[in-house]
């Protein structure tokens, strides 16, 4: 039974081992690190998004987040502004030029994960159906816990 376990914890791992090589590849050629490149995306399909809610979707702490983050407003790419219901509250947005580099990414991200796209209708399908299937497994054993 525990090596059952092992081989499902190791194909999860290699598998996200491998994405992040790829995604670190990916946004090494626009001078970005991975954790950029995903802060990127999130704050283009979300933004005005808050620090800590930018934390989450990264699974990353508060500190870490805002080193990325200060590094990115550096650059110019990320803008922090004051929410007017609360003025303690940070927001973040991309800049006109953190969106022109996102838009810039397209072509290398698309270009680096297309092999996925060999993968047949069916078994993305199954391969969701089955990720849901184990986080949901998952997410019950850590709240037992």
């Amino acid at each position: 039974m525990e090596e059952q376990i092992l081989r499902i914890f190791e194909s999860y791992r290699e598998v996200n081992q491998v994405f992040f090589q790829l995604m670190t590849k990916a946004a090494g050629k626009h001078n970005l690190t991975a954790p950029q490149l995903i802060v990127l995306r999130v704050l283009h399909e979300q933004p005005a998004i808050r620090l800590s809610e930018l934390a989450d979707k990264l699974f990353l702490g508060n500190s870490t987040t805002s080193g990325i983050v200060e590094r990115m407003a550096k650059a110019g790419l990320v803008e922090r502004a004051r929410t007017p219901s609360d003025r303690r509250a940070m927001t973040l947005t991309l800049t006109g030029q953190g969106e022109a580099l996102w838009r810039e990414t397209e072509v290398t991200r698309v270009h680096m994960m297309r092999s996925l796209l060999e993968l047949s209708e069916a078994d993305r399908r199954e391969l969701d159906r089955l990720q849901h299937e184990v986080l949901r497994l998952l997410r019950k054993s850590r709240e037992e816990a």
